[in-house]
């Protein structure tokens, strides 16, 4: 296309090599459905009473520390047994140096990981690291990203990452018409925006369950 302007300037322009900015499409989020979820805690359990080591207890804490409480899984890593503490009957709370080294406070049903802690006390000081290698030295994100993806592949899990553990609390907190605001808490973002991406993944999990049906 040539357009002249007042015949002291022409401009040329070649269509193919313009782009039209459009809107940036979501990432698609990775979790867990309840069928998986359940397998996987079927492995878990399977493990720990197959072989009582430190390793299956280990393993167990780590992934339910971030599908039922949450946690990013460079907070999981530097859990002590003294970060738990109680709150009433039913729910622990966990002490964690969260995003910008500021300290935070984390949540999780007693039920969940009492079997767990319960060992811990039992092999492990207060102050010890709780997610350590079999020679002592601590589990780093390389580790557990190997260490998880095993287990789920033990579950008949497909999926893979650290990440889609803390991504199922949330979905599963939104499909039961849980506060976002209450979910931000929960997840401790800084940003309410940050949390409303589940509610949209829900919304369209919706529609899409309509449209197939």
């Amino acid at each position: 296309i040539s357009d002249n302007n007042d015949d002291l300037f022409v401009f040329s322009f070649d269509m193919k090599k313009i782009r039209f900015r459009t809107e940036k499409s979501e990432e698609k989020l990775n979790y867990l459905n309840e069928n998986e979820i359940i397998r996987l805690n079927n492995v878990l359990e399977k493990e720990k009473a197959k072989k009582e080591v430190y390793n299956s207890f280990r393993n167990s804490l780590l992934i339910k520390l971030m599908l039922y409480g949450g946690l990013r899984i460079s907070e999981a890593l530097n859990v002590k047994l003294c970060d738990f503490e109680e709150v009433d009957d039913e729910i622990l709370k966990i002490s964690i140096i969260g995003k910008g080294g500021k300290e935070q406070f984390a949540f999780i049903k007693k039920e969940e990981v009492d079997d767990e802690l319960e060992y811990f006390k039992e092999n492990i000081q207060d102050s010890d690291y709780i997610m350590q290698t079999s020679t002592g030295k601590h589990l780093n994100r390389s580790n557990a990203f190997l260490i998880v993806n095993n287990i789920y592949a033990k579950a008949l899990i497909s999926k893979k990452g650290l990440h889609l553990l803390r991504h199922t609390l949330a979905m599963r907190l939104t499909a039961k018409g849980t506060n976002l605001v209450v979910i931000q808490k929960i997840l401790r973002h800084a940003n309410l925006n940050t949390t409303t991406i589940y509610a949209k993944a829900t919304n369209d999990t919706i529609k899409a369950a309509l449209l197939n049906n």
